[in-house]
């Protein structure tokens, strides 16, 4: 018995070679190693990924002058200070802050944007004029009867081109349009209350890094002057051990406390160097930058006024940017609620189309051989066009709703941030109380301790004092010391934060009423 051939069609050998084929080039496709390869190691590239940091940032542009900052090369250049001048005040630090630090940059460039987009919204309202072109060549083939054509067809070779341009004018959409450019611009004056708000949180940095920095020099002179203290405590133990008057315990001892005190004085240069390196950096300085600081000038400590806090409160919620920008955001998802509604109903605008056929066409097969058909002639069209959603599978009424919820975030947003304010100004208050008591307070424990120190150091070196009060009436007025400098430089940071709380660290100019209004 014969068994059946199976024959495999002309197509299936030309089939099973594409099927391979693709198999093979999605194997090849396969992108799972360029992930980690397991989840309990760092992942370490193993070759070079070629990412390095532009020369422009790894060596920016830098301007000696303190004037207005200059732009290199599309980027604003860093502003150094002159260091052969005078040391630099607070006024200054904050100036060059707010030209170096790339924060403002990317602040303004975000406000920026949010402008560029009232443009782009706007275009919609003008007319849009489209060029477009199209041209080639084309091979066309008809089949006849053998009486009108002896080989059963004619062919046709063409080549042509078709320039075109279309005027497209939005005449009518029911407001939407107009929605979505209140919506544009009601985002601009968030962004820009944003970079409002960027400033201000700038300048409290720069302030509270000035005044860590002043408190980190000030502990440094105090540890100093606790040397010094220690120093000579323990001359006048070796003097009187010499006298035979004290032990060696004595001398020891101071020995001992002498050690201790250059050990504080070591981490508190340690501690200045790191505020000073904080502070160069939130001016957008390098940290390797040999800059002399001015000192906190002698001036009154800030004053409290607790009964004024509901004063302060409302004074926030009327000038607050982050507050103000919220109701901007607000404002701006009342608007997209429109448009998005809007989308609803039709649209109607002109459009006017000019165009033109150019090219030539010779026909085959016709039993007369006949020249090519040239044609070169215009075209145009005048056109009113309605459009109008009817059904889209819930597209426009979904986007109507994630409008609405954006809007009830906003608010929300808004309302959540009103009560922050409110904390901020009362916490800031209290605060800014505390610091003032604390700087009292360590006010009268340094004239204590130094009065101490004094009287316990000459006893000693009386011989009517031991080691051990000496010793620890010179700590106690190094500790003093360092409290006084530390509440010094709280009163004042805690009165800029109150500033920055109240929204009156760094007012903004032409702020528009409209906006000025209470938070819901």
């Amino acid at each position: 018995m014969s068994r059946p051939v199976t024959r495999i069609f002309p197509m299936t050998r030309p089939a099973l070679s594409l099927i391979v084929a693709a198999a093979l080039l999605a194997g090849c496709n396969d992108t799972r190693d360029l992930a980690p390869q397991t989840a309990d190691h760092a992942w370490h590239p193993t070759t070079s990924t070629g990412l390095v940091l532009p020369p422009d940032i790894r060596h920016p542009a830098v301007t000696g002058e303190a004037g207005v900052g200059q732009i290199v090369a599309g980027r604003a250049a860093t502003a150094l200070p002159d260091v052969s001048d005078r040391a630099l005040s607070l006024p200054q630090l904050i100036d060059l802050a707010e030209r170096n630090n790339p924060r403002t940059r990317i602040a303004w460039e975000s406000a920026r944007q949010a402008a560029i987009g009232v443009g782009m919204s706007r275009a919609a309202m003008l007319p849009q004029l489209t060029f477009s072109a199209m041209g080639g060549f084309q091979r066309m083939a008809l089949p006849l009867p053998n009486y009108l054509s002896s080989r059963g067809y004619l062919t046709s070779n063409g080549a042509a081109a078709f320039p075109k341009l279309e005027l497209d004018y939005l005449l009518l959409d029911f407001g939407r349009t107009r929605a979505q450019i209140r919506e544009a611009k009601f985002q601009t004056l968030a962004a820009n209350f944003g970079f409002s708000a960027v400033h201000q949180e700038l300048i409290l940095d720069v302030i509270s890094a000035y005044h860590q920095q002043q408190a980190a020099q000030a502990i440094v002179a105090a540890s100093h002057h606790a040397v010094d203290n220690m120093a000579l405590l323990l001359r006048a133990a070796q003097s009187r051990h010499d006298h035979g008057e004290a032990t060696i315990i004595d001398v020891a001892t101071s020995q001992r406390n002498l050690a201790q005190a250059r050990f504080d004085l070591d981490k508190a240069v340690d501690a200045e160097h790191g505020a000073r390196h904080a502070l160069l950096e939130v001016t957008g300085l390098p940290a390797t930058l040999a800059l002399a600081i001015e000192p906190v000038p002698a001036r009154d400590l800030p004053h409290s006024s607790p009964e004024q806090i509901r004063q302060l409160v409302n004074q926030a919620l009327a000038s607050r940017p982050d507050l103000l920008a919220d109701i901007a955001k607000l404002r701006a998802s009342d608007e997209a609620v429109l448009a998005s509604k809007a989308a609803l109903r039709p649209q109607i605008s002109f459009v006017g189309t000019m165009s033109g056929y150019l090219g030539a066409l010779k026909t085959y097969g016709t039993g007369r051989s006949a020249p090519a058909s040239a044609i070169a002639q215009p075209e145009a069209g005048a056109f009113l066009q309605v459009s109008w959603p009817i059904y889209q599978g819930g597209l426009r009424a979904n986007a109507i709703h994630m409008a609405e919820s954006r809007r009830e975030a906003a608010e929300a947003t808004l309302l959540k941030d009103r009560l922050s304010v409110e904390r901020q100004v009362a916490d800031s208050q209290d605060a800014l109380e505390t610091a003032l008591a604390q700087v009292k307070s360590a006010q009268v424990l340094s004239d204590a301790a130094q009065t101490a120190n004094e009287g316990a150091s000459q006893a000693y070196a009386h011989g009517v004092g031991t080691m051990t009060d000496a010793s620890t009436a010179a700590a106690a007025l190094f500790e003093a010391q360092a409290s006084l400098a530390v509440s010094i430089a709280q009163a004042f940071t805690k009165a800029a934060a109150l500033a920055h709380a109240t929204g009156q660290l760094d007012l903004a100019n032409n702020m528009p009423d409209d906006l000025s209004v209470a938070a819901p």
